[in-house]
């Protein structure tokens, strides 16, 4: 069996399994597998990404997880990758992003996302590929995101960013 399909079939039972958790239960995110500050760290990034609730409208307390817009989850239960390139967002990055520990994927691009980049990206050890561009962010990009060992993608043109390039970066992280 191929390895997308072996992924996709250990999604799709982790799905399953939450959502068989989720009707013969109360709605405790404690039963969903779900980390409690995972699910507050999403809610929070959903109030700051969409602060007027049009876009996100599947992100909702007491609604399955598995049906948040733009959220993938690994085969343990925590959100791998968030996807809302280009949905028309208009909010900030608020710092509690930190809370998704297992976030391998923030992909952000094409919206009109204001405000700074939070320094709490850095602390995402696991985070391989960031999409900022095409947004409205500005002030400094920080220094503890230049020393990210993980970081293997950093997207940021097409913003009022500055920022001192770390001298060995990938060629991925130029505009």
């Amino acid at each position: 069996m191929g390895f997308a399909l072996n992924h996709f079939l250990h999604f799709l039972l982790l799905c399953l399994s939450l959502l068989l958790n989720h009707q013969s239960s109360s709605n405790s995110t404690a039963t969903l597998g779900i980390e409690p500050s995972e699910l507050r760290a999403l809610m929070e990034l959903k109030s700051s990404l969409d602060p007027e609730g049009r876009v996100l409208s599947s992100w909702a307390v007491g609604s399955d997880p598995c049906g948040f817009e733009g959220v993938t989850w690994n085969e343990h239960g925590k959100v791998a990758n968030i996807s809302l390139q280009g949905k028309g967002l208009i909010g900030t990055i608020l710092p509690s992003v930190s809370g998704l520990r297992w976030l391998s994927g923030l992909y952000l691009h094409y919206n009109a996302f204001g405000g700074e980049v939070p320094r709490e990206l850095a602390s995402l050890t696991g985070l391989l590929d960031l999409y900022l561009n095409i947004n409205n962010l500005s002030g400094t990009i920080p220094e503890e995101i230049g020393t990210m060992a993980s970081l293997q993608v950093l997207q940021h043109c097409y913003n009022q960013l500055t920022w001192s390039i770390p001298e060995a970066y990938p060629p991925s992280w130029v505009c």
